[in-house]
């Protein structure tokens, strides 16, 4: 009686154990990047470069032929604006490799990995650098505001800008560059570029909280930090306040974009210090990490619209250059310039 309880009883374990073996090969299976890149990343991202490359190419010749480059904000639209292009520019690439399932050569993946990486940070730099500019024109340091908004103290700010980025951006992340191979063919994706190899997991960690906190934290700490005293002087310039708004909505869009994929990198890179190493944890967060950096592309659209619902000149300007009935500005360029320079002159004498 023993024998015959005993058997049921070891093959029933043995069954067991079976399944739940096959129940966690089923719940560790790897998030298939792929997957969803060919289904969507080829439509979008030739979406994205359509609208994007059209609508920035507009802000550019109207900055330069309408606008002028006199004012220090302009200045920093135009290097915002050629930021968003480089980042624009990779992504018929990424549309190429996502439908080809990543065959890209490993220096062409170099090339795009950089130009967006540029793309991103000269963004959020401009951004700072545009809600600073607003700050020292509504601040009380007026020798420092006005040694700080000349012309050349704004194009020597962007070349140093741009080296800054530059060194950031390329040389940092290049020096643990290792291209991915699978069957003697390079493989590079837009949402998990080669870089760093699994055993350098703590550059890896750096390389995402310097991510963070260059596209999240010092936008956000800046929106904050100059956003406050600003709003007290708001009310004497009706005009500037029109300025102020675009720069910070282009700065609370970028925000608003970027950040659900910073945090999602974040947790992803630093999942061991929050539990989150578990399979299905994996899973969604290589989900999340995807999705999020996919939406985020979008960003490139969006400052030519915010131009367009937040800036009057701009609209008239674009009626202007687009030949459309009642194109002409309401003011010329000179005057323009002109009347700008009287509104912060007496600005400043008001405060």
């Amino acid at each position: 009686m023993a024998n015959y309880t005993s058997a049921p009883d070891d093959e029933y374990d043995v069954l067991i154990e079976d399944d739940l073996k096959d129940n966690e090969a089923e719940q560790c299976d790897k998030y298939d990047v792929q997957a969803l890149s060919a289904q969507l990343e080829p439509q979008l991202f030739s979406l994205v470069f359509l609208a994007g490359l059209l609508g920035n190419i507009m802000v550019v010749l109207i900055l330069v032929k309408y606008k002028g480059l006199k004012h220090v904000e302009n200045i920093y639209f135009l290097n915002l604006t050629v930021s968003n292009l480089c980042f624009l520019l990779t992504l018929p690439f990424w549309a190429y490799a996502a439908s080809h399932g990543g065959n890209l050569s490993d220096p062409m993946c170099k090339i795009l990995v950089g130009l967006c990486s540029v793309g991103l940070y000269g963004g959020a730099l401009f951004n700072i650098l545009l809600t600073w500019q607003r700050y020292l024109v509504f601040s009380h340091t007026r020798c420092f505001s006005r040694a700080t908004r000349t012309v050349p103290c704004s194009i020597i700010t962007s070349v140093l800008a741009w080296v800054t980025v530059i060194l950031l951006a390329v040389l940092l992340e290049y020096m643990f560059y290792k291209p991915q191979m699978e069957a003697q063919v390079y493989k590079c994706t837009f949402c998990r570029p080669p870089f760093l190899p699994m055993d350098k997991t703590f550059w890896k960690n750096f390389l995402a909280l310097m991510m963070n906190v260059s596209v999240v934290v010092f936008p956000l700490f800046a929106l904050i930090f100059f956003y406050v005293p600003m709003r007290k002087t708001l009310r004497f310039r009706e005009r500037r306040h029109d300025l102020f708004k675009l720069v910070f909505a282009m700065v609370v869009v970028f925000l608003l974009i970027w950040a659900p994929h910073s945090v999602a990198l974040f947790l992803s890179a630093f999942k061991d210090y929050f539990s989150l190493d578990d399979c299905r944890s994996n899973y969604n967060l290589d989900r999340s990490v995807q999705i999020t950096k996919i939406i985020a592309t979008t960003h490139c659209c969006v400052n030519p619209l915010l131009y367009v619902f937040l800036d009057k000149a701009f609209r008239e300007y674009l009626r202007c250059l687009l030949r459309l009935p009642n194109s002409t500005p309401t003011q010329s360029r000179e005057e323009s310039v002109q009347s700008t320079a009287r509104d912060e002159q007496s600005h400043s004498t008001l405060l």
